[in-house]
């Protein structure tokens, strides 16, 4: 009886093992998708204002 209770025993370890391996990836893999949503600047409101001020500079020029 004690060698299937040791058996389940190590079974059981593994699988908490495994899951805290899974639990800990996917906060990981959360906080970084977060952080880079916070940190995303879209190119087109960038390119937008070099283009403001560019068609400004050219009309004051002429």
């Amino acid at each position: 009886m004690k060698v299937y209770d040791k058996e389940i025993y190590q079974k059981q370890q593994s699988i908490t093992t495994t899951i805290i391996i899974i639990v800990v990836f996917l906060l990981g893999f959360f906080a970084g998708y977060v952080a880079n949503s916070f940190s995303y600047t879209p190119e087109n409101e960038v390119n937008n204002v070099s283009n403001i001020t560019d068609s400004s500079n050219t009309s004051e020029g002429v």
